[in-house]
């Protein structure tokens, strides 16, 4: 490298000794450069030595450096090049006096130069003065008009300001100027585009059609269809979602489209099939994107876990969200969609309660009650904090804790009095209760509380609470209207699958086998099975049904059969419902056979029910071998507590036609006295009296007798899938029983079952029992075996 006093010695002209530090500079010895042009400008205070001195000290961005060669340089003195590069260095080092006074200087001296109106309109906007850049605008407007170079500075105020609005105008201006400048076209079409103007966009596609090509108009049609799901989403228009999915499918039908548009069109058509809750397809989707594409961005694994959890996935729910939390924690208590609130209810689905309390322990720990505004002066409620007490409070009625979780919500409500969401659990915990018309009412202060275009959901509830009630006139054609004009909800799913489920025909069947031993046997070897085929639900709630029930006994040693079969049909009459089938007997019974139920509801606890049946199926097969058939005439006060206790008292006379009249009082009382969780235990009791006439009999035909029971049922309920459970339970039961003539006796019953709930459509159940039983006074001792089926044709 040539030192200073080298390049000197050479004994150049000015000129080629400033040169030859330029060269230097160029060649990448920077600092030399300067170093060497400094040396030199001290020595001879050449103007051009300073000029190309400054040039290099702001190429080094030393711009202290550039104010000091000229501390004492008057502006006259100075060369155009040198003014713009000393007010970009004063700028720089936010000396806007002095940058003032160069940038004036050199629009005073060019008043063309746009670097000199540029820089002194910058240093006014680094000052804060807004107005005098506006004031230099409009000078240069008023000078020149609206120039190139007024537009270009006016699109750099836009940049600095941040303000694209500024800059749409702008170019709106220069398009309108320059109506075939292709480029400029271009460049206001794209920032259309990205201001989400896509109407704008499109009349400058359709009015300058040579400016963009057809996999343009492609991009256009699709930043058209993601404004509409973006506007949906920030301004709450659901209906928009349907708009934007006909965009998306529409391109996708087109073979010619670009690849990266395709990839695109697929993203945001997942993210609106998730919004439409179209969770089947978007799963479908979503799996064959994976497969192409790889992982998914984060936001579609998000729509993904949504997806997944309304195909009935929660498992598979679960595993993103935790994936998702892991990837960035603080996305789990967000204020805005935090994952904690999916992640419960997905849990909560599976029925993993602790898994779903230790989210929202976790969660409340990180939530206080208030928080600071924006300003920082005041504390403010904390939606999070509350909607984790909301939460809280479903775990424990979900749990099977109701009482408690009625508790918790008559406090939310002590303190928030007006909030639509509260009421509205509040009716769905009326609901869960069995209490549909108290459910209704508190539904209905729900929708007063809502916003006008927010209670589609109260509605929708005050709907299912009328078909828990069997409310079905009307009803049926409200809910259709719901769904066919309702938006997009968790609520409208949810009276969708209700409707479908209660509506749904099916096929229930249920059998029962014994042998008994002892020495007053009634019959050594017995069965009944009864099946009941049910057609779908009309709109009325009406609905069509058959049955057929078989019953057999063994009496010394001969066979007995017996059968009937019925056709028939529900109607229901809010508050009645109302049951007729008529049939035919067959075997030891060969008569017609005409049944009727009334079923009359007074309110939420109290009901009443009234049976006539004639050649019913509770004649003793004993009767019909003697040639005897029976009518039998009942009725039934029931009464429902709440969902874990309820009795009944009912009243029955069996009219035999040998002259027997049997009529009997009986009652019960049932009480869950636990459930929790996986657990639950329940007890019965249960007292009946009857009394019989004096007739010889076959059958077995006390006088009169009295008898006293009771019954433990303990049930575990094993998850295995999502609406799935294999339940296990054991019964015991003891009594009394007294018979007219005959010393009292005790009776038992031990029982085993399993129930598996493999889905909404299809429940098995079967189980094992011995019991003891006392006729005459005789102790006779049965064993069991019982099967059920219900499958419903959803």
């Amino acid at each position: 490298m040539q030192t200073i006093g080298a390049v000197q010695a050479q004994g150049q002209s000015l000129d080629d000794r400033r040169e030859a530090w330029v060269i230097k500079a160029r060649e990448g010895q920077l600092n030399t450069g300067i170093d060497g042009l400094g040396s030199l400008y001290t020595e001879t205070r050449d103007r051009r030595v300073r000029d190309d001195l400054i040039a290099l000290l702001i190429r080094a961005e030393r711009y202290q450096d550039v104010l000091r060669v000229c501390a004492d340089c008057h502006p006259d003195s100075l060369s155009p090049s040198s003014l713009e590069m000393l007010g970009m260095a004063a700028r720089q080092t936010r000396e806007y006096a002095k940058a003032t006074l160069y940038y004036q200087s050199l629009t005073q001296r060019q008043p063309d130069n746009i670097q000199g109106w540029l820089g002194l309109a910058l240093t006014q906007l680094a000052r804060g003065d807004v107005e005098a850049v506006e004031r230099l605008l409009q000078r240069m407007q008023a000078r020149e008009g609206r120039t190139p170079q007024w537009f270009q500075t006016r699109l750099e105020l836009a940049s600095q300001l941040n303000a694209p609005l500024m800059e749409l105008q702008t170019r709106h201006w220069m398009v309108e100027r320059s109506p075939d400048d292709l480029e400029a076209v271009q460049a206001l079409y794209r920032l259309a585009v990205e201001l989400g103007a896509t109407i704008a966009a499109n009349r400058l596609m359709t009015e300058y059609p040579q400016a963009f090509t057809t996999t343009d108009r492609q991009w256009l049609r699709y930043y058209r269809a993601r404004d509409q799901l973006r506007l949906a989403q920030t301004a709450n228009k659901p209906a928009l979602y349907a708009e934007a999915l006909s965009g998306f499918n529409a391109l996708l039908d087109e073979s010619d489209a670009d690849a990266e548009l395709v990839q695109r069109v697929e993203f945001d058509k997942l993210a609106t099939l998730v919004k439409l809750r179209r969770f089947n397809e978007a799963e479908q989707l979503a799996n064959a994107l994976q497969q192409r594409h790889g992982e998914l961005p984060i936001y579609l694994r998000q729509a993904r876990a949504e997806a997944l959890y309304g195909v009935g996935r929660p498992a598979d729910s679960v595993a993103i969200y935790r994936e998702l939390i892991e990837v960035n924690p603080a996305q789990a208590h967000a204020d805005d969609e935090p994952l904690n609130a999916p992640l419960f209810y997905a849990y909560a689905d599976l029925r993993a309660f602790d898994s779903a309390k230790h989210v929202l322990d976790d969660w409340k720990s990180q939530e206080p009650a208030t928080r600071w505004d924006f300003t920082g002066t005041q504390r403010l409620g904390n939606p999070n904090h509350e909607q984790i007490l909301q939460l809280e409070m479903l775990l424990e009625a979900w749990r099977g804790g109701l009482d408690a979780a009625q508790v918790r919500l008559d406090e939310l409500l002590q303190r928030a009095p007006a909030s639509a969401s509260l009421w509205k659990t509040q009716g769905d915990v009326y609901r869960w209760r069995g209490w549909p018309r108290k459910a209704e009412e508190t539904y209905r202060r729900a929708e007063q509380l809502s916003a006008p275009d927010n209670r589609d959901g109260a509605r929708q509830a005050i709907l299912m609470s009328r078909l828990d009630r069997g409310q079905w006139r009307g009803t049926v054609d409200a809910i259709e209207r719901h769904l066919e004009q309702g938006l997009p909800s968790v609520d409208r799913d949810s009276l969708e699958r209700d409707l479908r489920e209660r509506r749904a025909g099916g096929l229930t069947v249920s059998g029962e086998a014994g042998s008994g031993s002892g020495s007053g046997t009634q019959s050594s070897r017995d069965w009944r099975y009864e099946a009941r085929l049910e057609s779908p639900r009309g709109d009325d709630g009406g609905r069509f049904f058959a049955r057929r029930i078989g019953i057999f006994g063994e009496y010394l040693e001969q066979g007995l059969y017996a059968a009937y079969n019925t056709i028939g049909y529900e109607l229901p009459l809010y508050p009645a419902t109302l049951s007729l089938s008529a049939g035919q007997g067959a075997q030891l019974n060969d008569e017609p056979v005409l049944w009727g139920e009334l079923n009359y509801a007074f309110n939420d606890h109290w009901s009443a029910t009234f049976n006539a049946e004639w050649n019913t199926a509770q004649t003793p097969l004993r009767a019909l071998n003697d040639g005897f058939s029976a009518d039998l005439y009942q009725t039934s006060l029931n009464y429902h507590r709440d969902e874990s206790g309820g009795g009944a008292i009912s009243l029955t006379m069996l009219d035999i036609d040998d002259g027997n009249q049997r009529r009997s009082l009986t009652g019960n009382w049932r009480e869950t006295l636990y459930q929790y969780d996986a657990w639950r235990v329940q007890a019965a009791v249960y007292a009946g009296t009857s009394k019989n006439d004096d007739v010889e009999a076959s059958y077995f035909n006390p006088q009169s007798d009295i008898s006293l029971g009771g019954e433990l049922n303990v049930e575990h309920s094993l998850p295995i899938g999502y609406r799935q459970s294999f339940v296990q339970g054991v019964t015991l039961g003891t009594g009394r029983y007294w018979q007219q003539d005959e010393d009292a006796a005790n009776t038992w019953q031990i029982g085993y079952h399993h129930r598996w709930e493999l889905s909404p459509r299809l429940h098995l159940q079967y189980g094992v029992g011995r019991s003891k039983s006392i006729y005459d006074g005789d102790a006779e001792f049965d064993n069991v075996f019982s099967i059920g089926l219900d499958w419903r044709f959803l």
